[in-house]
């Protein structure tokens, strides 16, 4: 016995949940197949359209060419190579000898030097005080500066105002301070150019001074025997002719000028020159 059941029928049972097992059913089944083939192939389709996304994603890959810049990476040792070579190019810089040689050596003598002779003249007394204030007698010893200055006067140029600024700045306006200064007189010409010439014996006699300051190399080489290097000469103590006056050695106003950094031991040979002054 068989049921005859339309199409509105069977749609009503398959929504209460009973399934469609009669035999006729195999019949409208079939409609369901196209249904459910459809449906995975549509399923099917975006998964399909998918794949091809990761395979999309695969090309960037390329970052395989990222790889590649590690290349230049294995590269970088061997440019490291070549600057590590420049390294020791850079490293014997003569600037510092050039330095050295200056602050140890940096007085030279005049060219017209062998041909020429050096004579002290009358001392000079300098105004330390300024004219601005009332002068105060001198409660201190004496000074005598023995210098070459090429203006010829301690209060012209840039030397002279150069030398009464470190006279200044030792406060040495409480003592004399006399200039002595340092003629040339050609070695071909006889005796003296006129002007009288004193020796340091006869500068002690008449200013009684307490210590000395030679200022330069001419001033060294007429008054300190012997042929030491300048250097080896400065912070150091040099007696000065039969009165044993104390004398120290330094740079003198004209090389401050042309070398300025010469200015830092110029001044430690003045402290020095003032300690052993008892100032």
């Amino acid at each position: 016995m068989s049921l005859n059941l339309d199409a509105r029928q069977r749609a009503m049972l398959q929504e209460m949940g009973h399934p469609l097992w009669w035999p006729e059913s195999p019949a409208p089944a079939a409609p369901a197949v196209p249904e459910a083939t459809t449906a995975p192939a549509a399923v099917a389709a975006p998964q399909l359209r998918a794949e091809p996304v990761p395979d999309a994603a695969v090309p960037t890959a390329p970052t395989a060419p990222t790889a590649a810049p590690a290349m230049p990476a294995a590269a970088i040792p061997d440019t490291a190579a070549p600057v590590a070579a420049v390294e020791p190019a850079p490293t014997p810089a003569p600037a510092p000898t050039a330095a050295a040689v200056r602050t140890t050596s940096p007085q030279a003598l005049p060219a017209d030097f062998p041909r020429v002779r050096f004579a002290l003249r009358a001392p000079v007394l300098l105004d330390l005080q300024g004219k601005q204030q009332p002068p105060v007698p001198p409660t201190q010893p004496a000074w005598l500066v023995v210098a070459e200055l090429p203006e010829g006067a301690p209060l012209q140029g840039e030397a002279g105002q150069l030398l009464l600024q470190m006279l200044r700045a030792m406060r040495l306006t409480d003592a004399p301070v006399y200039w002595v200064p340092l003629a040339r007189i050609p070695a071909n010409q006889e005796g003296d150019d006129g002007l009288p010439s004193y020796s340091i014996d006869a500068l002690v006699q008449e200013c009684q001074p307490a210590m000395a300051l030679l200022l330069g190399l001419p001033a060294v080489r007429h008054l300190i025997p012997g042929d030491q290097p300048f250097s080896s000469l400065r912070q150091a103590i040099h007696p000065l002719g039969g009165s044993q006056l104390p004398a120290v050695v330094s740079y003198d106003p004209s090389h401050l000028l042309r070398t300025p950094q010469a200015k830092a031991a110029t001044w430690a040979d003045l402290c020095f020159a003032l300690a052993q002054a008892g100032r």
